[in-house]
């Protein structure tokens, strides 16, 4: 188990490394290497007894995120021009910043500036993207390794599901989240209820942090894999590697068991035969999924999986009414209070404190602490990735169309997983998925800057 932060320790110090060379690879290195394993990490220093070194592991992954984007800004040669999305998100992080500053709410200065960095520290990591030197990076690269996390995840897990023991139990994850975060076992496996499904069946994180981030994760495997493998004229190029990462990619999601990201990952493979304009993909997924259902309905009308669905449609199921209610909750705290309640009331901070309002939606955890208005521009924001992306597809080629397929296809499939988790606490979706974010509006800002062609003046014949 001491391979964990060993690892960790590690990517960290390779990071460093590079970033001293002003090579912003090194945020790359430790986002792919590092964060993955990063709970695992924590909690196996915490079962040696290293109590002390947890708060350096902690600040390691902002370390790497400041003097990456204090790199990318310095070695900026003139001044950057603005997409719309950038001001949008700088609009986002500086009202988010107004409530961390100012006593909103009934939490101190410390908790609201924790509670800030939940919500807002993605745009450093967006503008790391934004303002570094697309040219340096080799995106083939960097989606084999983010595709790689997936085998790996996928090995650790084939041993959970054989031994069916849990990996969080050996690591000594739950001693360290009742210390550390206050968060007591809840289920009925010794970890919290999110480790089980309603059914009893085991949900398994892998080298995640719990099964929620594990699949969330996964979705992003899969839009990556998905770009990595599109070619020039749209079709999906089928190799050995391209089915290894595909099977592990599935098993994993499978015996995570999130309905959320499960549906999110059939629904990008959907978008995808619609944004390819791959009819035959668009058929087959359409009559898989009749066949799916018909399965279900004939053979499966008595049975648990049956029972499942038909409690997760109808707002029965146990885990399905927590959802709603905690939505109830945090409708009602946005509607009578627009403004917001202050940085901290929902979310990780009050989770701990077990004072929590509302929650297990990004969108309401957002809106109860910052109001309707952060709401509406983190929604901007994710929207006009999507249309943006879209708008400028058909026209990128090489490493630019893998990039804006990618996060293309990363927002919509996790437009379900939004809707019931805070999908932003999840550190290896985030870092690496807003890093491509900004990196897909800097490449589009370049191909808009590039000077158009001069034209040739051919003079012509004189008849005299």
């Amino acid at each position: 188990m001491f391979l964990f932060p060993l690892i960790y320790i590690a990517a960290f110090i390779y990071a460093m490394l590079l970033l001293s060379r002003k090579n912003i690879l090194g945020v790359l290195v430790f986002i792919v290497f590092g964060l993955p394993i990063y709970m695992h990490a924590l909690s196996v220093t915490y079962s040696y007894g290293f109590l002390k070194l947890i708060p350096a592991l902690i600040a390691f992954k902002e370390i790497i995120v400041v003097i990456g984007l204090y790199t990318v800004l310095m070695q900026l040669k003139h001044k950057p021009r603005l997409h719309l999305i950038d001001a949008l998100i700088l609009i986002y992080f500086t009202y988010t910043f107004v409530f961390a500053i100012l006593p909103i709410g009934s939490y101190n200065l410390f908790s609201r500036l924790i509670a800030f960095k939940s919500l807002s520290f993605f745009v450093f990591i967006y503008f790391i993207g934004r303002f570094c030197n697309a040219k340096e990076i080799n995106i083939t690269q960097l989606f084999s390794y983010i595709c790689m996390v997936a085998v790996v995840a996928a090995l650790v897990l084939s041993v959970e599901v054989i031994t069916d023991q849990y990996l969080h139990l050996k690591t000594g994850f739950p001693e360290f989240m009742d210390y550390y975060y206050n968060a007591q076992p809840t289920g009925t496996q010794g970890l919290s209820w999110t480790f089980e499904s309603s059914l009893g069946k085991k949900r398994f994180g892998s080298i995640f942090s719990d099964p929620l981030e594990f699949s969330a994760s996964i979705v992003l495997i899969l839009c990556v894999l998905m770009a990595l493998s599109t070619n020039k004229k749209f079709k999906i190029r089928f190799s050995a590697f391209n089915i290894t990462i595909f099977t592990a990619a599935l098993f994993c999601i499978i015996f995570a068991i999130s309905r959320a990201s499960f549906a999110g990952f059939f629904l990008l493979i959907y978008c995808y035969g619609w944004i390819s304009h791959n009819k035959t993909m668009v058929k087959i997924f359409h009559y898989f999924f009749l066949a799916i259902l018909g399965i279900i309905i004939f053979f499966f009308a008595n049975g648990d999986l049956y029972d499942l669905i038909i409690n997760t449609v109808s707002f029965q199921e146990a885990s399905t009414v927590g959802h709603l209610l905690q939505w109830i909750e945090g409708v009602t705290a946005i509607i009578n209070h627009p403004l917001g309640l202050g940085l901290g009331e929902s979310g990780r901070i009050s989770m701990t404190a077990e004072q929590n309002t509302g929650g297990e939606n990004q969108l309401i955890i957002i809106g109860v602490q910052a109001g309707i208005i952060s709401v509406l521009l983190y929604g901007a924001v994710y929207i006009q990735l999507i249309r943006t992306g879209l708008k400028h597809l058909p026209f990128a080629k090489g490493k630019r169309r893998k990039v804006i397929l990618a996060v293309v296809l990363l927002k919509i499939g996790l437009i379900i997983p939004l809707m019931t988790s805070y999908i932003d606490s999840f550190n290896y979706l985030t870092y690496a998925g807003y890093f491509l974010s900004g990196l897909m509006v800097n490449m589009i800002m370049q191909d808009e800057q590039q000077p158009a062609a001069p034209k040739v003046l051919i003079e012509q014949p004189s008849l005299t």
